[in-house]
Parts: structure tokens; C-alpha cells; sequence
């Protein structure tokens, strides 16, 4: 069941940091394209299934970037068959049965992982996307601020990971989105090289020229950290989880997914770093 160029390809999460790519990637290459957020010109949203018709409309292929939250996963899958959709591709996390298991829930509590079984368990083509950390964390997320302030701390002492490009995910996502022979796969995604965030640091101060450095603490330090900048406490309780699967070295060896699928290796940290300072990335004002 090929997806054509004229076939409509649905992209969730389409302003986030892998849809936006994606959206981008597969517009480039001539394939008609529908991103949909809650903010975009057809209004999505997860939690309201009056928006999901208009969105899924006559379209062929549905990339899934689910909400961290519990969403109707089931409900959403079965209305993309119904619709018409072919092929079904969801974003995932690392091993996220693992992150399940050590948070001590169901996979309905975890969006990542709702999304996952919804898809395997439909009657499209499916194919799973998990993902290590992204490298944009420090450029575009949740690290960029500790970066430009000169000091990042987390809970991580002795932990390396291989994080990932969030452009490798979006040409793995085009690639099982539109070729063939994808079907029924699970592809672990991660970058070349498991590093220690002191090393990670180390690269985008010498690609940034900002003086920054790496500080660990403890997971009572952080927890603290988090609850007294306001987080909520399910986003605090994923956030713990993480990173005690981060400590015990449950996603640290490095994935084969993206040559798998792109036949070359992913992008190397110390390459997207040059490349992100270059474009701006840690920009001050």
C-alpha cells in the first residue's frame, strides 16, 4: 500500500520540535501534507475528538507524536483507519516498556506508550519510532536556559546517552511514512555515541564559546528543584522515572535504527552542535 505524493499525510504535533521537521522534510519532497496542532489553521487536539474528523479527512498516512499525558489512544486509531488512513507510524520513547515498568502503571498512563500498542493493534500498516533523548533539549528545550545562564545540574551521575538529532527522527518518520517494507517494524532511534552530559556540555561550550559547565546532583535535589519551580507533580513523577531508567543504563547503548532505515549512520553530537551554534542556536537576547 504505497503512499503516493497525492496522498494526504497527516502530521500531529506538527509545531513541535520532530514535527515541524517532518512537516518541512516532506513538503520539500512534493507529498501533501496536513500538520495540525491546537494552534494550526485545522485545530487538533487530543483530548477533544470533536476536532479529529476534519483533521484525518481523506488522509492516507498519520504520523503520531502523542500528547506524555493518557489520551484516547484506541479511539484515535480506529477513527484513522475509518477514515481512510493506510499506514499509521507513532513516535515513541526509548524502551518506554521500561519506563513503564519502573514508574509501576499501565501503559494507558503513559501517552508514549498508549500510542505505541493503539498503532501495532490497528488494522493499518504500522510502525513504531522509538527515540532516545533529543539533542534539541539543549538548543530549543528544557536545557537551553541552564545553558545560557552557565550551569546545567540533573540527576545524573555516572549516566552516558546516545541522544538523537531531532532531523535524524524526521527523515527516519518521512522515509516510514512513505516507502515500503516498514511495516510491522519497531526501530530503536538514537545518535553514534553514548556521551555523559559533562562531555555534551563540553562540545556546546567549545561550538558556542558561552562558559558553561555541568554540575550532577541528586534525585532529592532535583525533585526539590522541580517542585519548587511549580512543575506538575505527573510531569515531576515522569521526569524521576527517566532519569532513574537514565542511571541504571537502561538506554545507553547506542541503536542501529536510523542506518537501518536511512542506510548511513545518525549525526554525531559535536557535528549538530557546530551546526546549531552556527544557525544560532544559544544566541543571547
Amino acid at each position: 500500500m504505497s503512499i503516493e505524493t497525492t496522498d494526504t499525510i497527516l502530521v500531529t504535533g506538527a509545531t513541535g520540535k520532530v514535527g515541524r521537521r517532518l512537516t518541512a522534510r516532506l513538503t520539500a519532497a512534493g507529498h501533501d501534507v496536513r500538520g495540525v496542532s491546537r494552534s494550526t489553521a485545522i485545530p487538533f487536539d487530543w483530548h477533544d475528538e470533536s476536532t479529529w474528523a476534519a483533521a484525518l479527512d481523506g488522509v492516507a498516512a498519520v504520523y503520531v507524536i502523542p500528547p506524555d499525558e493518557p489520551f484516547p489512544a484506541e479511539a484515535f486509531a480506529a477513527a484513522a483507519v475509518a477514515a481512510g488512513a493506510r499506514r499509521l507510524v507513532s513516535q515513541s520513547g526509548r524502551r518506554i516498556e521500561v519506563l513503564t515498568e519502573a514508574a509501576g502503571v499501565g501503559p494507558d498512563a503513559i501517552g508514549m506508550h498508549a500510542a505505541q500498542n493503539a498503532v501495532q493493534g490497528s488494522d493499518a500498516e504500522w510502525t513504531v519510532l522509538q527515540a532516545n533523548n533529543f539533542n534539541q533539549n539543549f538548543s530549543e528545550g528544557d536545557y537551553r536556559g541552564a545553558i545560557l545562564a552557565g550551569e546545567l545540574a540533573l540527576p545524573v551521575e555516572g549516566v552516558v546517552e546516545p541522544s538523537i538529532d531531532a532531523d535524524d527522527i524526521a527523515a527516519v518518520a518521512a522515509a516510514v511514512l512513505t516507502e515500503d517494507g516498514h511495516h510491522g517494524k519497531v526501530y530503536e532511534l538514537s545518535g553514534p555515541e553514548a556521551l555523559s552530559f559533562a562531555e555534551v556540555v563540553d562540545i556546546i561550550a567549545k561550538a558556542s564559546g558561552i562558559p558553561v559547565a555541568f554540575r550532577t546532583e541528586s534525585a532529592e535535589e532535583h525533585d526539590a528543584g522541580m517542585r519548587s519551580a511549580g512543575l506538575p507533580e505527573p510531569l515531576i513523577a515522569f521526569l524521576n522515572v527517566m532519569f532513574q531508567v537514565m542511571r541504571e543504563g537502561r538506554i545507553a547503548d547506542v541503536a542501529d535504527g536510523v542506518e537501518r532505515v536511512l542506510g548511513r549512520p545518525p549525526v554525531a553530537f559535536a557535528d549538530w552542535a557546530a551546526r546549531a551554534a552556527a544557525e544560532g542556536a544559544w544566541a543571547k537576547g
